[in-house]
């Protein structure tokens, strides 16, 4: 080695990027400043994930929706290490390191897209090796099966439901990797567990575990399988602790009726938490939701024991990150309250009446929160129509505000129960410029583009539409609660292209059909989410 030259400049080094310094090696960095060039530094919510997903230990994270949670997520999974098996004298055989849990087709084609741009163009076409998605729609189960087992990628990502098919075959769990996968992510995991609310009954629990949802069946699947960093004997009381954000009008029992409160969960059929044997390696298991709430916490913690926080048993093995500020003494983090929902959001609701000839006739939701006056006798203005039917009128009056607000940006979530396609054409036929989102579509942004999207609301979680200003909710099957009114209202005000430093600001506008039921309802929904929806000026 030669000899430095007294004298001589030292050579200049480049500092870290604020992704490095996260644990993100250099070459992944610099692919991400060349085709993501707006993520110049990363987002509350990703300087905490990142770091946790990359240190041996399980992960809970609740932080507000478009702060970067997903991509997090996928960075941090490319930073791994690649699974590498090798048989006596022969070449390496890559495995599967990951698995990605979503609950739509939207979200997991969303994960590809981000693949696709943090490689570079001239190696898309190895992309297989790198990320699969399997889901159900795109090709039979039988070819993405063989393609899994010929060519197995170091990431999967896919919904529960194919998920569960791949398992439920002869080999499905090797097909997967299961013995040897490192991580386990549930992205959205409340979305896909689906588990009853805080203090359910006796029919409640049982019903939850006689008609599982894919999601918690594929957890429990591997769950049989692999140990956790934290799992062990389960804490009976986890996730029911106080705050002292937590609102001081919602009941909670004694702490004597808490730890009794599910004694049932013994006659479970759970998979225990397997103990850790020396040599295996644990399974990773984090959990990332805008709405992961105690309810999941006491899951994990008390009813399976697969996931155990704030024990001093399993400091630093686990951690429980809650960005929002809702959980008070229980973060790791010392931050005012925020709120369910970014404050950059505006949340409004407007009843729509049947006038004469039929013509829709716009009210406001009486801005007081809580159920709003006199509404116990205001009697419906017509008939309710079926769950399957499409309510021409709320069209119309999408369309109205669509136009008189001059939007030319935005998203309309509508109820499962409706077609899509009848609502497009119906849009359409109304002058709007609309279109349908399909999983899987680029939807890059053009100065000149004006376009409302369009898409079932039980699709929305996770997704990622860039710049748009607006989210319609059409009818109260579309809105259903305050977790899903959340996640819709989170499709606006997101950290992206357009907006890389600070949230821009974001409208969400809640149309219904006049009557008691649905707007003491909706009032109620803005309650639970401490929201007071302000008046949309329609006036001509």
């Amino acid at each position: 080695m030669p000899a430095a030259v007294p004298g001589a400049p030292a050579a200049a080094s480049v500092p870290p990027s604020p992704f490095e310094r996260l644990g993100l090696p250099a070459n992944l960095c610099q692919q991400m400043n060349t085709s993501m060039p707006y993520m110049k530094n990363p987002t509350e919510a990703q300087q905490r994930l990142i770091p946790a997903i990359l240190s041996p230990r399980d992960v809970i994270l609740r932080a507000h929706t478009g702060s970067g949670k997903s991509l997090a997520v996928l960075l941090s999974l490319l930073a791994k290490p690649r699974m590498l098996f090798r048989a006596g004298s022969a070449s390496a055989r890559a495995g599967t390191s990951a698995l990605i849990l979503v609950p739509s087709n939207e979200l997991a084609w969303q994960y590809v897209r981000w693949a696709q741009e943090l490689m570079p163009a001239s190696l898309h076409g190895h992309l297989d090796a790198v990320l699969q998605c399997v889901v159900r729609g795109e090709s039979t189960l039988e070819t993405q099966v063989e393609h899994l087992r010929t060519h197995p990628p170091h990431i999967v990502v896919g919904t529960a439901t194919r998920v569960q098919e791949i398992l439920a075959l002869p080999q499905g769990k090797h097909i997967l990797g299961v013995p040897t996968l490192r991580t386990l992510v549930l992205d959205e995991a409340d979305a896909l567990l689906q588990l009853p609310g805080r203090f359910p009954s006796e029919k409640q629990k049982w019903k939850h575990l006689a008609h599982r949802s894919a999601g918690l069946d594929v957890l429990n699947t591997l769950m049989r399988s692999r140990p956790t960093f934290s799992g062990g004997e389960r804490i009976m009381n986890a996730g029911l602790e106080r705050g002292q954000h937590t609102r001081a009008t919602e009941r909670r029992p004694p702490e004597r009726i808490r730890r009794t409160q599910y004694r049932g969960v013994e006659r479970t059929d759970l998979a225990p938490p397997l103990p850790h044997e020396p040599g295996m390696t644990p399974l990773q298991l984090v959990c990332t939701s805008a709405t992961a709430n105690s309810v999941l916490r006491h899951f994990f913690g008390a009813r399976t024991g697969w996931l155990r926080t704030n024990t001093r048993e399993t400091r630093g093995l686990a951690t429980w990150i809650d960005l929002t500020g809702m959980s008070g003494r229980l973060s790791e983090v010392d931050v005012p309250m925020m709120g369910a929902m970014p404050r950059e959001i505006t949340h409004t609701c407007v009843v729509v009446d049947e006038g004469p000839a039929a013509s829709p006739v716009f009210r406001p939701l009486a801005p007081e929160r809580g159920a709003p006056r006199a509404l116990a006798s205001t009697p419906p203005t017509t008939k309710p129509l079926p769950e399957h039917e499409v309510d021409t009128v709320l069209l119309e009056a999408l369309a109205y505000i669509y136009a008189a607000e001059g939007i030319r940006r935005g998203l309309a979530l509508i109820p499962a129960r409706w077609s899509v396609r009848r609502v497009h054409d119906e849009l359409a036929s109304l002058g709007v410029s609309v279109r349908i989102i399909q999983p899987g579509d680029a939807m890059p942004v053009q100065e000149e583009d004006e376009v409302l999207y369009l898409l079932q609301s039980t699709s929305a979680r996770g997704l990622d539409v860039p710049a748009l200003s607006h989210v319609f909710l059409l009818g109260l099957a579309a809105v259903q609660d305050a977790v899903h009114y959340t996640h819709a209202a989170g499709r606006v005000s997101r950290l992206g292209a357009t907006s890389p430093t600070s949230r821009p600001p974001g409208h969400v506008v809640t149309l219904l059909r006049g009557d008691a039921t649905s707007e003491s309802k909706m009032a109620r929904i803005y309650a639970r989410v401490h929201i007071t929806p302000r008046a949309l000026d329609l006036r001509t």
